[in-house]
């Protein structure tokens, strides 16, 4: 018997069990179930009879399954936004590719890509059947509701997002670096405070931004409206622009918070212009949440907060692990805990 009959007859078989027709097998482990107005029972009774039949449709998956020389090699479909192809999508394969070598996980990465909101577009690659688990970077509220709907039958780990109370999640208290932010630049001497965005805010940043304002106020700093832009990162000439008429005015923040480290670098090389045009000044501070090695060369008076990418990746995984071998039950919510590095901040003198 030929692959494709074999294939056939197992279908068939599945659709016995389940008491429906062998189309309607085919759709469902299709994942076209809610297209075609299939019950979500009979979806369930069809992917459970398909599971006992150790059947999976998708021969990419299927030969990532059954191969590395018998190896249970599990399928792990990697959703990434197209907001974050930087640095940081090669610091989370990076820590990932450790912690499969450390942990000896046997794990193979099926990479999709989605643009932030969108989710809802890319439905068809969703398929259960062509995963043991899902890893979601960079997902928005709207792709969490798209998430909650399909309500998936395999683990489900959202990377860097708490605004759900039906999915696993491992992420950073965004709040929490807001706020230590303001405390950090508050206890080197610095009052006056701005704060750089992106024009599209993600939903992480926008809670930094919120935990900084809040707790720069309790502290008596000042923030003013006029210090607080949103820039295009990938404009370099306008991101200058935007930080030379902030420390050009009459009155100035000697202190930046930068909200996301993409395209920091443009943001620390306008400051440091600025500081050699106007050596009398002192130069303004940057608090900025993340980190890379460049950032570290170019720093003159900067703290950063690590936003813990790379643990995102290891701490996901492990989460998938233990959610894919029972060890642990949905939701799971871990929190990670950001780290300061303001060894390049400098104190104002008193």
């Amino acid at each position: 018997m030929n692959k494709s009959s074999a294939g056939k007859t197992v279908l068939k078989q599945i659709a016995e069990q389940a008491g429906v027709s062998v189309s309607t097998v085919s759709i469902v482990l299709n994942g076209r179930g809610d297209e075609m107005r299939i019950s979500a029972a009979t979806q369930a009774r069809v992917r459970e009879c398909a599971k006992n039949a150790d059947y999976t449709p998708n021969v990419y998956a299927r030969k990532l399954r059954k191969s590395a020389e018998g190896r249970n090699v599990k399928v792990i479909g990697v959703f990434w936004s197209t907001d974050f192809l930087d640095d940081s999508m090669g610091e989370f394969f990076q820590n990932a590719n450790q912690a499969i070598a450390e942990k000896s996980y046997s794990f193979e990465f099926s990479i999709h890509f989605f643009t932030s909101g969108h989710l809802s577009e890319i439905r068809d690659q969703m398929n259960p059947w062509q995963f043991n688990s899902m890893l979601f970077c960079g997902a928005r509220k709207e792709d969490i509701d798209v998430l909650e709907t399909l309500k998936l039958d395999i683990p489900i780990v959202l990377s860097n997002n708490a605004q759900t109370e039906t999915l696993n999640s491992v992420y950073v208290d965004n709040i929490d670096v807001g706020k230590r932010s303001a405390q950090e630049l508050f206890n080197h001497g610095y009052r006056r405070a701005g704060i750089i965005t992106q024009h599209r805010l993600t939903s992480g940043a926008s809670i930094r931004r919120f935990g900084f304002t809040s707790e720069a106020e309790r502290l008596g700093m000042t923030v003013r409206p006029e210090w607080c832009v949103g820039v295009d990162f990938s404009d370099l000439n306008a991101t200058s622009q935007a930080i030379y008429q902030i420390l050009s005015g009459p009155e100035k923040p000697d202190s930046l918070f930068v909200v996301s480290y993409h395209n920091a670098i443009s943001i620390m090389m306008a400051v440091n212009d600025h500081a050699m045009m106007f050596p009398e000044e002192e130069t303004c501070a940057l608090m900025i949440c993340g980190q890379n090695p460049m950032l570290n060369v170019l720093a003159k008076n900067a703290g950063f907060i690590n936003l813990g990418i790379g643990i995102y990746a290891r701490q996901g995984l492990e989460m998938l692990q233990l959610l894919m071998n029972g060890g642990v039950k949905s939701p799971v919510k871990w929190v990670i805990s950001p780290k300061i590095d303001a060894s390049n901040l400098k104190t104002l003198s008193k």
